[in-house]
């Protein structure tokens, strides 16, 4: 027969929760290690380039399922407490030995048959008063005994019947957990690489050994009452973009294509925000900038904001559809007129990550001038010739600036420095990732430790565009109130909305949002 004391249990679970968070902590940093090694793009050739397929594939997986198992050790021990107090015994110090328990009940007909021979006596025509008090006295003392004995026999029955129904209750949990510790060892001890080849060779038992920590893990979940999968999970193809937020953290875009397009479907994209990082790296691809790019640029031609998954409608998607710059999202937006309608309207990258964009940078568009900018397709499309054969002869290249060139570029004419590049560029993954590839390798360049707080708000503080567009600048120069700079031979430009530093030459030093 089996004892449980819930003080002891409650106070183990204190322990563990402690525990999992030191635990869960150092896992996330082996799991952000091994996507910043994946993701770091200084490091080029075939064998950089399986061992960072390896480590996405296998630690991604791992270290999710390790701190699946440790979120699912905390919730099933709560419910089993929680079920336990419903069922059971609800003050939270009960302390339960069965075998105690079960003598008392064995007392308990005893105890019956010596209340009924108490009473008989205290009854009896021929007992005397003084003795009907005696008797009166013991069998209150009997009775108390028998309920305290019937409570105990009530209690071990209901904590017996507890115990039979919450026999398996801890068994998709242990499973997990052994699971796990298997794809673990078979990793550390199969798992080889050829220094010749280049190449890491994973034996089936080693990728077997994943798949069936995957099952286990969505065993545990469904025991749990998670459903693993929203029903419509196969009828789409997943896609994964990971890049570091502004927060500095490592954060994952999912993306839906159904057919090869893109598609929308809210609730799997409810579920992948949530339950993204637990799925088999199997059954989604991870895209590098340059694709999320390609596909960007794709779908723009066919009249689709792909992040988003808006079908762009009107006369501003038959632009975007027929410009013969749409590979270059910017170039066709600006040559139509359009950059500021579409970032009022929330397109691009930034939009699909729930950023605010040039909130105070670009006003939002009257509905009337949005309409006398695209009522006249005549305008529009002078604007994009006009715009082709200013880049053709003085060589401006608008996206240039969204380009991040480190020794600076020419926009309209005027010379704009790296730093400022960087400042204006937009709010996007591709960008944050450049940024960040930036400030870790400066970092590493002043001495700073990697995974130090020093090293961390350097990099954080690094990344910092902040969506302002060339007009804006310009507008500045031309109608901002000048004064002279901190440096020497510099003038400082100031509006409502920037803080833009030049030099004598013209030069554009940096700018700076309010």
């Amino acid at each position: 027969m089996s004892r449980i004391d819930m003080a002891e249990l409650n106070d183990f679970l204190h322990g563990l929760r402690s525990s999992n968070a030191e635990a869960k902590a150092m896992i996330r940093k082996i799991k952000e290690a091994a996507m910043d090694y994946a993701q770091d793009n200084r490091l080029k050739g075939e064998a950089v380039s399986t061992s960072k397929r390896y480590f996405t594939s296998t630690y991604t997986s791992i270290c999710q399922s390790i701190i699946e198992a440790l979120d699912e050790s905390e919730e099933r021990l709560s419910q089993y407490i929680r079920e336990f107090g419903s069922q059971v015994d609800s003050s939270p110090s009960a302390r339960i030995d069965a075998e105690i328990l079960q003598e008392a009940m064995a007392k308990v007909s005893q105890l019956q048959r010596k209340e009924e021979d108490l009473h008989r006596q205290l009854t009896a025509p021929n007992t005397k008063p003084d003795m009907q008090q005696v008797y009166a006295v013991k069998s209150r003392s009997v009775h108390t005994q028998l309920l305290k004995a019937i409570e105990k026999e009530n209690i071990l029955e209901r904590y017996l019947a507890f115990e039979q129904s919450h026999g398996q209750f801890f068994s998709a949990l242990d499973e997990l957990i052994r699971a796990t510790g298997r794809a673990v060892q078979e990793l550390l001890q199969q798992v080889t690489f050829n220094e010749k080849t280049g190449t890491y060779s994973v034996p089936t038992s080693a990728n077997n050994s994943l798949l069936l920590m995957n099952k286990a893990l969505q065993a545990a979940r469904k025991e749990n009452g998670k459903d693993p999968f929203p029903k419509a999970f196969e009828d789409y193809t997943l896609f994964a973009y990971t890049y570091v937020n502004d927060q500095g953290e490592t954060v994952t875009m999912w993306l839906l294509e159904r057919d090869g397009k893109r598609a929308t479907n809210q609730e799997l994209q409810d579920f992948l925000e949530e339950h993204g990082q637990e799925l088999n790296p199997l059954l989604y691809t991870n895209l590098s900038g340059e694709e999320l790019e390609r596909k960007v640029n794709d779908s723009w031609k066919e009249g689709v904001n792909y992040l988003n998954g808006q079908k762009v409608s009107g006369f501003s998607g038959g632009v975007l559809k027929s410009s013969a710059y749409v590979a270059s999202v910017k170039d066709a937006m600006d040559d139509a007129g359009l950059t500021e309608m579409t970032l009022s309207l929330g397109f691009g990258i930034a939009a699909a990550r729930n950023k605010t964009i040039m909130v105070k940078k670009v006003k939002k568009p009257e509905v009337g001038k949005i309409s006398e900018r695209i009522s006249d397709s005549k305008t529009v499309q002078k604007n994009i010739e006009l715009s082709k054969k200013v880049r053709g002869t003085k060589g401006n290249v608008d996206d240039i600036s969204w380009s991040l060139n480190k020794n600076g570029a020419n926009i309209n004419g005027r010379y704009y420095s790296g730093h400022a590049l960087e400042r204006m560029a937009p709010d996007t993954p591709v960008v944050r990732a450049e940024l960040n590839t930036r400030a870790q390798e400066i970092a590493k360049n002043k001495g700073l430790v990697p995974g130090t707080k020093d090293y961390y708000d350097f990099v954080k503080n690094y990344i910092q565009p902040r969506n302002i567009p060339p007009s804006v600048v310009e507008d500045a120069i031309s109608n901002g109130v000048k004064t002279p700079g901190n440096q020497i031979n510099t003038w400082k430009y100031e509006t409502n909305d920037v803080i833009v530093i030049k030099n004598n030459s013209g030069d554009v030093i940096t700018v700076i949002p309010k």
